[in-house]
């Protein structure tokens, strides 16, 4: 008796992340590309202009600034304590 093959209702049939690596001893040299070679990625990223670059500098500054800030200030809270509990 044949068994029957699961099947899942979320299952597309995409693969993820491909097991299929070369040196491994289930290694199939024969099984189809994955389609991942032929994305975009590997392609020559568009050109931006000086608009979009300006907006991105800033919006980059908006989420470092407040974190170095709160950095700086973390760091001058300890070096006060240290000299307090020092000094006395």
């Amino acid at each position: 008796m044949k068994k029957k093959k699961k099947e899942y209702q979320d299952d597309d049939g995409r693969v993820i992340a491909p097991m299929n690596v070369e040196g491994m001893p289930w290694f199939n040299s024969k099984t189809p590309k994955t389609g991942l070679e032929n994305s975009k990625s590997n392609s020559i990223p568009e050109k931006t202009g000086i608009k979009e670059s300006i907006k991105l500098m800033f919006s980059i500054y908006k989420i470092v600034l407040p974190l170095s800030i709160l950095a700086v200030a973390v760091m001058a809270g300890i070096i006060a304590i240290i000299t307090y509990v020092w000094l006395k």
